[in-house]
């Protein structure tokens, strides 16, 4: 799959998911929404993932990142949907 990117400053930190796997490994989800510093000013929201327990190293709202990403679509009831997942973040 090819990685994406995109620059910008974090807006919002949704609430973080989390809980424990089949072998007893705490899991970790953090959504971030983010404005891009291109003309129109686009917001993506897009999601940190930990499998080996909480994030060691949370965004926090004002940071100015540069997020490279995969998108992953998945079926539900009938319906897809998008998920974007950070692969790699680098502070701006």
């Amino acid at each position: 799959m090819q990685s994406c990117e995109v620059e910008g400053k974090i807006l919002e930190e949704l609430p973080k998911k989390g809980g424990t796997m089949k072998n007893g490994k705490d899991w970790e989800k953090r959504e971030y929404i983010i404005e891009t510093s291109t003309w129109y000013h686009t917001k993506m929201m897009f999601a940190l993932y930990s499998f080996d327990g909480p994030i060691e190293k949370p965004l926090n709202v004002g940071d100015n990142v540069r997020v490279r990403f995969e998108v992953e679509a998945r079926k539900y009831k009938d319906i897809y949907y998008n998920d974007v997942k950070a692969t790699q973040i680098e502070m701006l």
